[in-house]
């Protein structure tokens, strides 16, 4: 099994930088071209069709959703289908948003860790993929709250 963890600080408040990621569409996010939910099925959460900018349609399923603890949000999500299909049979995603309480120059930061937990089957190139996706995920994320969460 592969995991992977990628963290990261981001200009903006919790709440702000949280209704960019809760939503499920990712317009931060360059690798995304496009995002719908998925209509009709009964899934608690939603389900939702993510399509890359790379060709891939990946469908996931949305596990969890958390605001209860104050300062931290987070979003869980496992992958249902890809098309093309994916080497390995499972994966389940974690995006974890904390308040940053104090930050040298006063602005409001958010700490964001976003981690996949794979299957026993994963090589490690779809785990180091994964890694550096989270990398651009991360960067875009910083350039897109830099720009539009006040601080």
């Amino acid at each position: 099994a592969g995991f992977v963890l990628e963290s990261g600080l981001v200009p903006g408040k919790l709440d702000d930088v949280w209704g960019h990621i809760h939503p499920m569409n990712f317009k931060f996010w360059k690798a995304v071209a496009q995002v719908s939910k998925v209509e009709g099925e009964n899934s608690l959460l939603g389900q939702y069709t993510l399509a890359f900018a790379d060709h891939t349609v990946k469908t996931v399923r949305v596990t969890e959703m958390s605001e209860r603890i104050p300062n931290k949000r987070s979003l869980g999500f496992e992958f249902i289908s890809s098309e093309p299909p994916l080497g390995y049979s499972s994966r389940m995603d974690q995006i974890t948003l904390s308040q940053v309480t104090h930050s040298t120059n006063g602005k409001s930061m958010v700490y964001v860790e976003y981690s996949s937990d794979f299957s026993n089957d994963a090589g490690m190139d779809a785990v180091q993929d994964s890694k550096y996706k989270k990398v651009d995920f991360l960067n875009d994320l910083a350039k897109f709250t830099a720009e539009n969460c006040p601080q």
